[in-house]
């Protein structure tokens, strides 16, 4: 069967096994392009695609099989009726290396250019910082003003203005801007096309939003986005990787997503050079490529750190460093367990902040037969001076309650005492875990509530020191890769723990931050101080509640 000179050479490859892939460009092919190929509503428009494909004369290079493919499926594939795009979201995913960049600066060419033919067709660039935003920019820029000859001179300048901060398609009044993901320029009020580079970076939707609410004023409006894997985990790129697989898995008729992945299949294919092209399509292509990573592979053994960057970027296949990660991104969400009902049983407060007028977050820690069940709170001052800086989705994250913010000078340790009242009515608090130094500002209000260091106290607090959390290092490494954490749905908890590294301090480990300010550790940190506790609840009868809970 064959579909359009554009697609089929790729199709071919593909089916036939001729261009060694993964599973998920097998899925696109049979469950996603050929069901749309072979509906009768739909049509491949060739000659857009081959009048679209002439402007490669401008660049100094000549799109490749799987670039001329994507392109024909972004451009060529439209309804018959309307004649409008069938695509209208793209999701380009491939290894470093393979040539994104220089792939997204040919299709913003395009969509400027009379070729294209639609008017106010404006296109905005979202990168999560300024360098990387400009990459493609003054990718397309440079194209414009240094033309290699007169001829071209002449044509590009009749048909385009470009400055630093802007270029325009004069004959169809579109203009292509760059924007970064933590600063948004004005809205576009007619916006055409979004493009979205390396989104393994962003931490929430916010901007992504803010932008995809200005298409639909322009025909062929597009939202393609295109990236590597990286190491932020439990954001974008992981949510929108879920709904990706879940596409490639069978033909929607309604789906209107286009995933093209690229990656290895497991870990172990690392080193080996004939699974490299799984993951970057361009490597037979261009022999310095290849060269370059067979010289990254010679010298892993004298560089490990840079294995779990290799294998993440490189190959799109994401882990950590088994150096400093506290758990692999696959023990953290295997936390994502329903919790029982747990009221009345017994359980061990942990509480950790480093500031008052910045993040404090306490936990409970129940232990229900071999499991280790997690309930969570934090506190964030909307005076604290890192918020700037803070990219998770704090504000979905109050809207699950899951935190709450406080608007004062700092988080009133009132606030903290009142809700672990509430907690010991609820539940059996046999203790609070929480260190040494943390504790002297929050003791009186505390105290109020009974709780506190002495046996006067209903619940007794114990003070931890950085000793205890050395010594509880390999429990809580145990019930992470044996799955013993159970804590629900609860997005910031894995945020906690993968802003936490490992520590390396003689012959111990601890914990420490990866990044002191954006990144925050607090809520793990509350856990640690309760799984030094962990002998107490093992202590107790936990086949069923054992005692009333505390009245405060």
């Amino acid at each position: 069967m064959t579909y359009s000179r554009y697609l089929d050479p790729y199709i071919d490859d593909i089916k036939s096994g001729r261009i060694n892939h993964c599973k998920d460009q097998q899925q696109m092919i049979d469950n996603v392009l050929i069901p749309v190929l072979e509906r009768k509503d739909v049509y491949v428009d060739d000659d857009r695609i081959e009048e679209g494909l002439k402007l490669q004369k401008y660049f100094d290079y000549d799109l490749l099989e799987w670039e001329v493919f994507l392109f024909a499926v972004i451009v060529g594939i439209r309804f018959k009726d309307r004649k409008n795009i069938y695509f209208t979201d793209i999701r380009i995913i491939l290894g470093r290396g393979s040539g994104k960049n220089g792939f997204l600066s040919f299709l913003g060419f395009y969509f400027l250019s009379p070729a294209h033919g639609i008017k106010g067709y404006d296109i905005d660039l979202l990168a999560n910082s300024e360098d990387q935003a400009k990459t493609t920019f003054m990718d397309i820029h440079d194209v414009i003003t240094d033309a290699p000859d007169k001829s071209l001179k002449n044509i590009l300048d009749h048909n385009f203005h470009a400055t630093l901060v802007a270029v325009t398609g004069l004959k169809t009044q579109s203009t292509l801007r760059f924007n970064t993901s933590s600063k948004r320029g004005k809205d576009s009020k007619r916006t055409g096309c979004i493009m979205l580079d390396e989104i393994h970076e962003y931490q929430d939707f916010t901007n992504i939003n803010t932008l995809k609410s200005g298409l639909g004023k322009r025909r062929d409006g597009r939202c393609i986005t295109i990236s590597t894997f990286g190491h932020v985990r439990g954001a974008v790129f992981d949510r929108q990787m879920e709904q990706n697989e879940e596409i490639l898995k069978a033909y929607n008729p309604k789906n209107r997503v286009f995933p093209f992945i690229c990656r290895i299949e497991s870990e172990n294919e690392w080193d080996k050079p004939e699974c490299w092209i799984k993951a970057i399509p361009s490597i037979n292509d261009f022999d310095s490529l290849r060269e370059q990573i067979e010289k990254e592979v010679v010298e892993m053994p004298y560089t490990p750190e840079y294995r779990s960057e290799f294998i993440t970027k490189r190959l799109n296949f994401p882990i950590g460093s088994a150096e400093t990660e506290v758990a692999s991104w696959d023990d953290i969400m295997a936390t994502n367990r329903e919790l029982p009902d747990l009221e009345g049983w017994p359980c061990i407060g942990g509480l950790d902040y480093a500031k008052t007028n910045d993040f404090v977050s306490a936990v409970l820690l129940f232990l229900v037969g071999d499991e280790l069940c997690v309930i969570q709170h934090t506190w964030v001052c909307n005076e604290s001076r890192d918020l700037p800086g803070i990219k998770a989705p704090l504000k979905e994250w109050e809207a699950r309650g899951d935190l709450e913010f406080v608007d004062a000078p700092e988080i009133p340790p009132e606030l903290i005492a009142e809700w672990f009242a509430e907690q010991g009515a609820k539940y059996t608090l046999l203790t609070i875990a929480v260190d040494l130094y943390r504790f002297s500002l929050m003791r009186s209000k505390m105290n109020e509530v009974g709780i506190g260091v002495g046996d006067e106290f209903s619940v007794p607090v114990k003070l931890t020191r950085k000793s205890d959390t050395i010594k509880v290092f390999p429990v809580v490494n145990s019930a992470f890769v044996t799955h013993r954490f159970v804590w629900g749905d609860l997005p910031i908890m894995r945020w906690y723990t993968n802003n936490t590294k490992v520590t390396i301090e003689g012959i111990n480990y601890d914990y420490g931050k990866i990044e002191p300010h954006a990144r925050k550790t607090d809520g793990f940190m509350a856990l640690v101080h309760a799984m030094t506790q962990l002998d107490l609840l093992e202590s107790v009868n936990v086949a069923a509640p054992i005692m009333e809970p505390f009245v405060f």
